[in-house]
């Protein structure tokens, strides 16, 4: 079936404009008018704090070849198309859900991944989908596209001759995971770790693994891969034909281990071994940090799942380069080196960072640290329980004000913004030897651009 508007918004019994009808849906769909390009459907979400209906003029600038409106809220006057339905994200999940199904039945999609944990699940995505594209026609998300909308914008851009789509799955509240796996329901699914983060929305650890393993009851599920050094995860899965336990346990089917000490920059070697068959590869890749192994190791167990030896799997992850914010490693001379981890934080991701920043073993180093949010009334414990690892870096800039209450009297330089920080750091830098920076905190706070500062003045 050609896959045009009509025949696209009929799987909702939405009637499109005749004028129109015959038009093919946008390969890329935006709900922020500044991801729009051209060629673009934007859709106009109506937020808490924002009107996307009041953006549609920036988005047809931008060169958006669709808009799509709440019903009633056509502006009039635009030179190109536009759809209004009752409820834009509710309908265009149910859209997004229906044209799955279409590829299914249709045997074009041979599997449905979905990624989900507290951390990883990019880095996991990415990796899979890397690993997996010489022998599939690959679909995934663009960017760290975890909500409803993100799944659904995903899901819409899939071409028909997709084999295997990739999505990831991610909740800061109770009831996200399901609705996710009822819309999207996987065919196989990789848990990547379960961790204190979004606990305002959770209250517990255990509230944070009551909500990802939700995704267990999709009913097309066969398998999942998890983090088996997870405690909370063993025994964990009660809904599945066949679970997959990854990383150092002497329990898990797949095995991780490290045989060196040597940390050069930027790269992570590491062996991973099959142990019903004892197939085994080394990964040399370049990313940051030994906490990297488990994300990696996940996406080359689905890939030998699916067919694929773990060396092949090994690899296609020579070429893997991490991705912005997330543990990227930038060399500024042969002297110095920015590690870029500022998209996001929690307890894990920060102890796990700043373990392998304390492990390089060059004087000189620096970390502009932002304070983790959404942890909840023990927020100030969690960024507390990091100071042993902080006291032997040469300059450590704490950014916001859950740091203060945590290690009020260290010999730390505490400041409220990304501005303040890059200041404190350029002073560091231009008075001290240096060799390392460390930038990492929650998204929120901005510390990207301190990491685009930082590059531009080497």
């Amino acid at each position: 079936m050609n896959m045009n508007l009509k025949n696209l918004f009929a799987l909702i019994d939405v009637e499109i404009p005749e004028e129109i009808s015959s038009l093919e849906f946008p390969g890329h769909l935006a709900t922020d008018s500044r991801d729009v390009t051209k060629g673009s459907a934007f859709v106009a979400l109506e937020g808490e704090k924002t009107d996307g209906h009041n953006f549609i003029p920036q988005a047809v600038a931008n060169g958006a070849a669709l808009v799509i409106v709440r019903t009633g809220k056509n502006p009039g006057g635009l030179n190109i198309p536009v759809i209004e339905l009752e409820n834009p994200e509710r309908d265009l999940a149910l859209l997004a859900s229906k044209k799955l199904k279409f590829h299914e039945e249709n045997d074009t999609l041979h599997e449905v991944i979905a990624i989900t944990g507290s951390v990883g699940k990019t880095t996991t995505r990415a990796a899979l989908q890397l690993i997996l594209k010489n022998k599939f026609k690959v679909h995934a998300p663009e960017r760290s596209f975890n909500t409803l909308i993100g799944c659904t914008a995903t899901v819409l851009a899939m071409p028909l001759e997709t084999e295997i789509l990739i999505l990831e799955f991610g909740a800061n509240k109770p009831g996200e995971i399901r609705e996710l796996t009822d819309y999207f329901p996987p065919t196989m699914s990789v848990l990547t770790e379960i961790a204190p983060v979004h606990l305002e929305g959770f209250g517990d650890i255990q509230g944070v693994l009551n909500e990802k393993i939700e995704i267990t009851h999709s009913p097309v599920m066969t398998s999942i891969v998890y983090n088996n050094d997870n405690e909370l995860l063993n025994g964990a899965f009660k809904y599945v034909v066949k679970s997959m336990g990854v990383g150092e346990s002497k329990d898990s089917d797949f095995v991780i281990s490290h045989d060196t000490s040597d940390y050069k920059l930027p790269a992570l070697s590491f062996v991973l071994a099959h142990r019903p068959t004892q197939e085994i590869a080394r990964f040399n890749v370049n990313v940051w940090g030994k906490h990297n192994a488990v994300p990696l190791s996940l996406a080359a167990s689905v890939g030998h799942e699916l067919g694929l030896s773990l060396a092949e799997c090994s690899e296609s992850l020579e070429n893997f380069q991490a991705l912005e914010g997330r543990g990227r490693v930038i060399i500024l001379d042969e002297n110095k080196f920015l590690v870029d981890d500022a998209y996001n934080a929690n307890p894990a991701s920060m102890t796990a960072s700043l373990e392998t920043f304390n492990k390089i073993n060059l004087p000189g180093k620096i970390a502009v640290l932002g304070e983790m949010r959404e942890l909840g009334e023990d927020a100030a414990k969690y960024h507390a329980d990091l100071d042993n690892l902080l006291e032997n870096l040469d300059c450590v800039i704490l950014t916001g004000k859950i740091w203060r209450e945590a290690l009020n009297g260290k010999n730390y330089i505490f400041v409220d913004t990304w501005q303040e920080a890059l200041e404190a750091a350029q002073k560091f830098m231009n008075e001290n030897e240096w060799h390392g920076i460390l930038v990492k905190g929650s998204h929120s706070i901005g510390l990207e651009n301190v990491v685009k500062a930082v590059r531009n003045e080497e």
